[in-house]
């Protein structure tokens, strides 16, 4: 149960300038505004994060979870992060269905995730051989793991195992773990009794009475995370730091009789409520929250076409929010500003042209625009983005500048955008 809070902390939670939705007097297109309904404007959202610890340059990290936790390993790595979860040890395995290799460690339910742990850590565990599926011809599926690679005979699925098991070992040097959450629908072995991870097409035709869906429970999953939080404070770093987070890939399908939609939605509330519970029940667990980035931002922006996986320019604004908060000595990183046209063209009236800018790691990156007679005033706001400037008179010279955030005490770029008179140009 979560501890209540006091009147005197809720006085203060109250009057957050991001504790409101909105406020009649507040102008909802104000460009700085700290209202719900002046952030949820902008194309990409970025929430008020209160980071619970930092991470240091020389922390090794571990990433367990479904696909969205691949995208962060390569987020993190693009950092120079050690991340020990991102391995190259399945890379001579074929591949099957254009698949990633390292996609086998996928993760998509806390049963999966507890097992997983459980078996690399714990030296009274023992992993279910039995477990394993006999596919015929001598082929055969681990289904605790994710079937990116071809399926191959017994020894060299037991193989895999133990390189699985090899490399999830690693979490225990890892003072920061994140964890992503999946999904709630999860098939249970009833011969082996065990969650698995994936079932594949087969296994219900060859053993029709093996496999049972279980749409598991906020208890269930909570229990999952606290066995999870065990382990880690038993076999892991002793100063580990645990980042949870609910992936925002929706299911490819659902088996249970629901619009796919609606069971998405009823998986990922779920597995949010619970992510809440476990991060307020321990110091060493944080919430970070990647879901409401995503569905809060705007969907052509957002999703690949198959309106599942996140397009990595959005998965890149998370990961800069998540380093901009939890990692304070991170180097500012490819700033870019620029203008189109640029020098604007001559004609009648005011000119145009469009801004754009990128500063993936300062989310609260600020433009400013100066000159024509303007002193130095706020343009545009955010980590990336592109903005038209509709006030370029001729013989101007306009200074826009690029700073990390608004208080304008770091400068990353700088751009002069001209619009000559029409002599000059035919001179």
């Amino acid at each position: 149960m979560l501890s209540p809070i006091t009147p005197a902390q809720a006085k203060r939670n109250f009057v957050s300038p991001y504790s409101r939705w909105h406020q009649k007097e507040q102008l909802p297109g104000e460009l700085d505004g700290t209202l719900a309904s002046q952030r949820l404007r902008k194309p990409l959202f970025s929430p008020a994060i209160s980071p619970g610890f930092k991470m240091q340059r020389e922390d090794k990290i571990f990433a367990i979870g479904s696909c969205f936790a691949r995208g962060v390993e390569l987020a993190l790595i693009g950092q120079k992060m050690d991340v020990l979860s991102r391995t190259a040890e399945f890379d001579s395995f074929p591949s099957m269905n254009g698949e990633l290799p390292l996609g086998f460690t996928n993760k998509y339910n806390t049963f999966s995730i507890h097992n997983e742990l459980r078996w690399a850590l714990d030296p009274a565990a023992e992993f279910p051989r039995h477990s394993l599926v006999d596919l015929g011809n001598g082929i055969f599926y681990d289904p605790h793991t994710n079937p990116a690679l071809q399926l191959t005979g017994l020894e060299q699925t037991i193989h895999r195992r133990e390189i699985m098991q090899m490399v999830t070992r690693r979490i225990s040097q890892c003072r920061v773990v994140i964890i992503t959450l999946g999904l709630v629908e999860v098939w249970r072995d009833n011969t082996a009794n065990v969650f698995i991870n994936r079932l594949i097409p087969g296994m219900l035709k060859s053993y029709p009475d093996r496999y049972e869906l279980h749409l598991t429970s906020f208890v269930e999953n909570l229990s999952n995370l606290e066995w999870i939080h065990g382990l880690l404070s038993q076999f892991g770093h002793q100063d580990v730091q645990i980042v949870v987070t609910v992936s925002p890939v929706p299911l490819q399908a659902t088996f249970s009789g629901e619009d796919v939609v609606i069971a998405n939605t009823y998986s990922k509330s779920l597995l949010r409520a619970v992510a809440q519970e476990w991060a307020t029940s321990h110091e060493n667990v944080h919430y970070f929250p990647s879901y409401e980035i995503v569905q809060n931002s705007d969907r052509s922006l957002t999703w690949e076409e198959d309106m599942r996986h996140v397009k990595g320019e959005v998965v890149r604004h998370i990961m800069s929010l998540f380093l901009h908060n939890y990692f304070s000595g991170l180097p500012v990183t490819s700033s870019k500003l620029y203008a189109s046209p640029n020098p604007v063209p001559p004609g009648i009236g005011p000119g145009k042209t469009t801004v754009s800018w990128s500063s993936h790691a300062t989310p609260d990156a600020a433009i400013y625009v100066s000159g024509g007679g303007i002193e130095e005033a706020l343009f545009a706001g955010g980590s990336h983005g592109s903005k038209e400037a509709s006030f370029i008179e001729t013989g101007a010279i306009y200074e826009f500048s690029l700073y990390t955030s608004r208080d304008r005490n770091r400068r990353v770029a700088q751009l002069s955008v001209t619009r000559p008179p029409v002599d000059s140009i035919t001179s």
